[in-house]
């Protein structure tokens, strides 16, 4: 009886470990088989990783020509706008000027100025050169030389009334006054009254400048 249960211990233990490298072998898969993939779905996958990565690169190309091309249209018209400020900018400045002028200087200021640089030009302490440069170029057309000549014997100019404005519109005005002409002549003062009349026009700037001059009664 107990050789018999000794047998009977070693078959079932026989059995069971029969079993389990049966159970083994069902479940065992080779390594190669379960990692390998097919070299079809390989190559589509490349043909398409490729394909993704062509369509990317042309799409950021794509992206960047339109960036570019938005900031190169950006700066033409900000370069653009920058000119026409400037343009319109110098326009106000000009009219600004004209206006300022216009204001501040009138043809009877304009006649006292320069009757102002003749006074000075040939008294005995003024500086003749300066002062009929300075005269001369209260003339829209002058001639420095001219000047020299008709004042070079000049000793005193005198106001004797105010310029008076006679009539002024738009750029155009005319301006009478009365004045004393004290020349030498043949070492002896000569002494002349008169009354003269100037005729004035603006310049682009709004100043006014001498047209022309003519006397109207001794």
């Amino acid at each position: 009886m107990t050789k018999f249960l000794f047998l009977f211990s070693i078959l079932t233990v026989l059995f069971i470990s029969s079993c389990g490298k049966k159970e083994e072998q069902q479940v065992f898969v080779p390594p190669g088989q379960e990692t390998k993939k097919d070299p079809e779905q390989e190559r589509l996958e490349r043909e398409e990783f490729e394909r993704l990565k062509r369509l990317e690169t042309g799409d950021t190309a794509s992206r960047n020509d339109t960036v570019s091309s938005a900031m190169d249209t950006a700066t033409a018209k900000d370069t653009t706008s920058a000119d026409t400020d400037k343009k319109q900018e110098k326009k106000n400045l000009v009219q600004k000027e004209k206006e300022l002028n216009k204001r501040l200087d009138n043809p009877k200021i304009a006649i006292n100025d320069y009757l102002e640089f003749l006074q000075r030009g040939t008294s005995d302490n003024g500086s003749f050169e300066q002062n009929m440069k300075k005269a001369n170029d209260q003339w829209e057309k002058g001639n420095i030389e001219r000047f020299k000549r008709n004042y070079k014997d000049t000793k005193k100019i005198i106001v004797l009334e105010e310029p008076k404005v006679i009539s002024q519109k738009d750029n155009s005005a005319v301006v009478d006054v009365k004045i004393k002409k004290v020349d030498v002549k043949e070492g002896k003062d000569v002494e002349t009254t008169m009354t003269v009349r100037y005729i004035l026009a603006a310049d682009s700037k709004g100043k006014w400048k001498i047209k022309e001059n003519k006397v109207t009664s001794k």
